[in-house]
């Protein structure tokens, strides 16, 4: 029977676990669905009551964020996560009582499944798809403009256009009427990798 704790759990704090408790490796898939700020939020309750842990991960392995070397990072499910949605350590699966969206194990976050082949583009759609998409537009894109659109924070957004400097892309900074820093990919999309320039 689940216990105080996990009635205080929203159903997608509950799916996440879930998810985490189903795997081999007890690594988390977010929902597809959820994006953003409302990621965090479920993600950050869940390792505050220590039922999740961050871990790395290898490519190709459900990631929920990248870190400052933009090595993915992973969610891993503790005893107590298990413990919470009334899952013994060694029996998942077994008494699984929050599964309530099994739509929810879709494909992991494509974060990492983007970092795999230097020479694939994005899959449509993701993330890095929306930024350079973004670039692409006459005037650029601002920092502003691809947090806004994709959910990351300031320094993952920064962080996912290095990456994609190192894919080949050239991206051009700029300053916009309004003095704010624009980034653009010329039309040649991608070429030898660029140098970012100062200021």
């Amino acid at each position: 029977m689940p216990n105080s704790t996990t009635q205080k759990l929203s159903d997608t704090q509950l799916v996440i676990l879930s998810s985490a408790s189903q795997r081999d490796d007890g690594l988390a898939v977010l929902p597809e669905k959820l994006k953003g700020g409302a990621a965090k939020a479920a993600v950050t309750k869940l390792l505050g009551l220590g039922f999740l842990t961050e871990v790395r991960v290898k490519r190709g392995e459900p990631a929920w964020r990248t870190d400052e070397e933009e090595k993915p990072v992973g969610l891993k499910i503790t005893k107590a996560g298990s413990a919470a949605i009334g899952i013994e350590d060694d029996g998942q699966g077994e008494k699984d009582e929050a599964r309530p969206e099994p739509k929810s194990r879709r494909k992991p976050m494509v974060q990492a499944a983007e970092k795999t082949g230097a020479s694939r583009e994005p899959r449509a759609g993701s993330k890095q798809a929306q930024i350079i998409s973004l670039m692409r537009r006459k005037n650029g894109a601002t920092l502003d403009d691809m947090v806004e659109a994709t959910g990351w924070l300031p320094h993952t957004t920064r962080a996912a256009l290095t990456g994609l400097r190192k894919k080949g892309y050239s991206i051009e900074k700029a300053k916009s009427p309004k003095g704010k820093t624009t980034y653009r990919i010329t039309s040649g999309g991608r070429s030898a990798p660029a140098t970012e320039q100062a200021g």
